[in-house]
């Protein structure tokens, strides 16, 4: 979805129709054929994954923007990041609801499918720690695509790096807490690192 978004379309809000619909909608499909039950909100919110949450958010967002702010001359090329961006329709007021889509309901989304919906139904078939490291790998793989644009070469390859170990953060903090609350405001305060960047 994100490559016949971004590549064939080069169209920043195509490919969050196409994105986030996959993410929203497999689930739910596979959801009402299959029969399962909703998540139980009062499992998923706690205090400790709440303080968690935003404690491992905060390092994260402090990473990021810190780490690319000190290191934005070698890692990115402003000047060429703004031509691809205007080139993805990435632009006017269009960004500014972007970025709030980004910050509250992609973390939301990502987290359900990935930290949720997929960690679940791999767990009835391999490991804990296997389904953390798979779920973590996919979920890194599909931001490469992204990745290769905005960063330079050979940034943009090790860029996926941390976004992997993110994923296993996240996935092991899944697994400790059984809930995905801690996991969704790490990410929601590590894409706004990203967006204040």
């Amino acid at each position: 979805m994100i490559y016949i978004g971004l590549i064939i379309f080069n169209n920043v809000p195509i490919t969050f129709l196409l994105f986030y619909g996959w993410l929203l909608f497999v689930p739910l499909i596979i959801y009402m054929i299959g029969g399962r039950q909703r998540i139980n909100l009062k499992k998923h919110l706690s205090v400790q994954s709440l303080w968690v949450g935003l404690t491992s958010g905060i390092i994260f967002f402090l990473a990021i923007f810190g780490g690319i702010t000190i290191l934005k001359d070698s890692v990115l090329n402003v000047t060429e990041l703004k031509l691809i961006l205007a080139e993805w329709n990435f632009t006017g007021n269009l960004v500014i609801w972007l970025m709030i889509f980004l910050i509250a309901i992609n973390p939301l989304l990502e987290e359900y499918y990935w930290r949720e919906f997929m960690y679940n139904r791999l767990l009835e078939k391999v490991s804990a720690r296997q389904t953390m490291v798979i779920t973590s790998f996919f979920y890194s793989l599909y931001h490469l695509l992204s990745l290769i644009f905005i960063f330079n070469f050979p940034f943009n390859v090790i860029a996926v790096f941390p976004v992997f170990i993110a994923g296993i953060i996240w996935a092991y903090l899944r697994f400790k807490l059984k809930s995905i609350t801690a996991s969704i405001i790490s990410h929601s305060l590590a894409d706004l690192g990203i967006m204040m960047v």
